[in-house]
């Protein structure tokens, strides 16, 4: 397995992977409406969007992209806030230890950035997985409307 930056080519795979999680694991969870808005923000054109603000990772197994995860600053370069985006694994792979290989990449890149706190926009099915990973729940950050918790780690 490698983790490496996403390339042009790998957007339909990446966009075909978040697809299914939306609705093979995360529909179980989460409202249609919720599901529905998720995938229309993760479309093909819209990860080539993506691709130019965020540094979107893919993990790559015998030439096939088997999860992804992207570090997105949604703050700005004086004030940045740095999270965890678009952070999937194929469904059939879960529980293998792929998310967590990933997201060793994702927090050396914010630490290589100077980043002290890193947050992520948790779907309901995930919070176990970041509370594994020394995430905790953010009091502050709530967004009961898009079905989310904020968690936040600190990276110092």
């Amino acid at each position: 397995m490698i983790v490496r930056k996403i390339k042009e080519q790998d957007i339909e795979s990446v966009s075909s992977l978040m697809a299914r999680n939306f609705d093979e694991i995360m529909s179980r969870y989460h409202s249609k409406h919720i599901i529905e808005k998720f995938k229309n923000h993760n479309t093909p054109e819209k990860v080539r969007t993506q691709m130019q603000w965020k540094e979107i990772f893919v993990v790559e197994e015998d030439n096939e992209i088997i999860a992804t995860g992207a570090l997105a600053n949604f703050g700005d370069m004086e004030n940045p806030k740095y999270s965890v985006s678009n952070f999937f694994v194929k469904p059939e792979l879960h529980n293998r230890g792929i998310g967590k290989l990933l997201f060793r990449k994702i927090l050396d890149t914010a630490k290589g950035k100077g980043a002290e706190v890193l947050h992520v926009p948790s779907s309901r099915n995930a919070v176990a997985f970041y509370e594994k990973i020394k995430f905790v729940q953010d009091e502050i950050l709530n967004d009961t409307e898009d079905e989310i918790t904020w968690m936040t780690m600190k990276v110092k």
